[in-house]
Parts: C-alpha cells; sequence; structure tokens
C-alpha cells in the first residue's frame, strides 16, 4: 500500500484502502510526518503546509476483526529511506522557548546510523511514531495520540513489539504513519529523526485479554500506554491499568497488585510535545502472561537507501 494514500484523522467512520486478513502479512509505505515537503536544509518547518503534517497510511480493512475485541497489529520488519530530517523552530519542544530561528538538518542514512555530520552519526532504532485504528466515537487528529493508538511517539514500538489494542469498528481501520529512525524518550525536542519508509505488519487475535489502555508487547515485558493532557493524568492511568493486569494475571486484590506493580515495574515517558502526553509502564516479561508476548522478537529492520 503505498503513502498516497493517506488520513490526517482517526474516526468512527473509514473507508478502506485495501482489506487484508487476519494473520495475513502486508506491507505499508509512508511519507515522513513532514510528507516530504523539507527536502533540502533551505526548507523550514514555518514552510510546511500543517494540512499534510502527519498523514498517516491507511486505512487497512482487516477482515473478521469485531468491535470489543482485542487484537495485536504484529511489527514484522521497518525499512527506512535514505534520508531523514531533524528540524527545529520557536516554541518546539521542551526548551523551545530557547529556538530563536527555524532551521533544518537532512541526515544520511548509511552504515546503520543517521549523520548528524559528518562526524556524528546517530544509530539506527527504527520505531512506529504512529500506528492506530478506527475510534469508538470521536474523530481525533492523526497528531493525537489516545485509546486508539494513534501518535504514541513510543520508541519500543519497533520491529519484533506488537501493538495490543482494542477493536472499535468492524474492519479496524488500521493507520501507519510518522516513522523514526531514531527518537530518544519523551521526544524532548518535539522531533525524532523523522523519514520515509515501509512497515510490515500482520494482526492477530490476542484471546481472552480485557483492558482500557493499549499495550506495547515486548520481549522484554509489557507497556502499558495511556495519553492524557498533563504528565501527571497519563501516569495516573497507565499505572491503574497496570495494577488491574496484575491483579487479574496473578489472581491478587487489589491492594497486594498495587504493592507488587510499585515494586516491579517501571515509568518511562513516551513523549511529552504532542496534544496528549504519552507515559508508559513497563511489566518486566516475568510477571506477565506468555501468551502475549508469544509473537516477540522475531523481526527486523533496513535501510531502503
Amino acid at each position: 500500500m503505498t503513502a498516497e494514500r493517506a488520513v490526517t484523522e482517526f474516526s468512527p467512520r473509514f473507508e478502506a484502502v485495501a482489506a487484508v486478513g487476519l494473520g495475513e502479512s502486508f506491507a505499508v509505505h509512508t511519507a515522513d510526518c513532514y510528507d516530504g515537503q523539507l527536502s533540502d536544509e533551505r526548507a523550514v518547518r514555518p514552510d510546511v503546509d500543517m494540512a499534510r503534517f502527519n498523514r498517516a497510511s491507511g486505512p487497512v480493512a482487516v477482515t473478521g476483526t469485531r468491535p470489543g475485541e482485542w487484537v495485536r497489529v504484529v511489527i514484522e520488519r521497518i525499512e527506512v529511506a535514505g534520508r531523514g530530517v531533524l528540524a527545529l523552530t520557536p516554541g518546539l519542544g521542551v526548551l523551545g522557548d530557547t529556538v530563536e530561528h527555524p532551521s533544518t538538518r537532512v541526515l544520511r542514512v548509511s552504515d546503520g546510523r543517521a549523520w548528524l555530520t559528518p562526524e556524528v552519526g546517530i544509530p539506527l532504532r527504527p520505531m512506529v511514531g504512529i500506528l492506530g485504528v478506527a475510534t469508538a466515537r470521536e474523530t481525533v487528529p492523526s497528531s493525537t495520540p489516545g485509546e486508539h493508538g494513534g501518535n504514541l511517539d513510543t520508541r519500543v514500538l519497533t520491529a519484533g513489539t506488537a501493538l495490543a489494542v482494542r477493536v472499535n469498528q468492524p474492519g479496524l481501520g488500521l493507520c501507519v504513519g510518522d516513522l523514526h529512525a531514531a527518537m530518544g524518550d519523551g521526544e524532548l525536542g518535539g522531533t525524532g529523526v523523522e523519514i520515509a519508509g515501509e512497515v510490515r505488519v500482520r494482526v492477530e487475535r490476542l484471546g481472552d485479554h480485557t483492558g482500557n489502555r493499549p499495550l506495547v508487547l515486548a520481549p522484554e515485558g509489557v507497556h502499558v500506554l495511556a495519553s492524557r493532557t498533563t504528565l501527571d493524568d497519563a501516569v495516573r492511568d497507565g499505572f491503574r491499568e497496570a495494577v488491574a493486569l496484575m491483579a487479574r494475571w496473578h489472581d491478587l486484590e487489589w491492594p497486594d497488585a498495587y504493592r507488587l506493580t510499585s515494586v516491579v515495574s517501571d515509568l518511562r515517558v513516551s513523549q511529552v510535545v504532542n496534544p496528549r502526553t504519552t507515559a508508559r509502564i513497563a511489566i518486566p516479561a516475568q510477571w506477565c502472561p506468555d501468551s502475549l508476548l508469544a509473537t516477540c522478537g522475531r523481526s527486523s529492520h533496513s535501510c531502503l537507501g
């Protein structure tokens, strides 16, 4: 599926650009978050047509998916293009008030790195910024994360992991976009190494899982994702979900699940720069059901050149 078929919002209704079956592997091509508008360093972020910002390729219909059930979107492979972009502009990122002038760096991707300068190469760790499905009721811009997924900007959402998400509409309505060649936790400067590429995924039923928040299923464990307007609220929602899961997984009353989750899990911050911030609670694999993690760890990434 090509990057020309893309959306800038998630909603309850969608017009599918393609249809696949459960368990079927398929590839999605994506533009970078600027839709290729920063083609060289003379172009700067204020020049970008924001109507084309954070376009997510899709939606793809997955036949046989039903509202209320949970699926995992397994990321089998990520291939990134041969150039990425890092743009700064006043107001972007947590120190955006100190950025005086917009500027752009175009980074060559080669030898497993994205080159900021000829001497400074950033190791590639490709990840998916936007991965989401049709919503239950509201219409949400593609730049905003939520219970449907969306712009989660979570660095652990990479090849060999899966996003667990609830199906809200028949056919799921899956969209993919906003790839990064690399990004730090928090996305503190308001950007990763923004890049075009191709993502190969498949969608599977998750069985008897129930919950309220999307999860990243990874070889090292389960990451509970919560996105709210403030980081404090996101942390509270994420930890509440993690405690509920631990109570169910280990047949514990809530007070003991609260104690256990506090001791064994870690708070991490996916991003603090989107309209809703995203916190994640990382639960190590030894405390997670094997059934959740069964498909993780058998994937790869490469450069398209």
